[in-house]
């Protein structure tokens, strides 16, 4: 909304005492988040993934193996998985490669 100018009737909905404690709640529990180490952001970007992956592949007997072991650190992290499976992550891995 700050891109443009707000009527009368919007100003009054996003400056009512409910709307305004409510976002300065929600905003509260934003700003006590602890923020991410930079190993895990990192981890949790493509590029690090992909990393870690071609790091671990040869460490394991299968490259689906090392996959599968990297998948389940992801999963600590998260609660859910990066790629829904090891042929979706190498074909983005391969596109990624080819640049």
């Amino acid at each position: 909304m700050s891109s443009r100018k707000m009527n009368r009737k919007q100003y009054k909905r996003y400056h009512s005492p409910v709307i305004v404690a409510e976002r300065e709640k929600v905003e509260a529990e934003l700003s006590a988040m602890n923020p991410l180490e930079p190993e895990v952001r990192h981890f949790l970007s493509f590029e690090g993934f992909a990393e870690l992956y071609l790091r671990m592949r040869d460490l394991y007997p299968t490259q689906l193996e090392a996959y599968e072991r990297l998948e389940d650190f992801y999963i600590t992290i998260t609660g859910k998985r990066r790629y829904s499976e090891f042929s979706s992550f190498r074909r983005v891995l391969n596109r990624y490669s080819r640049k």
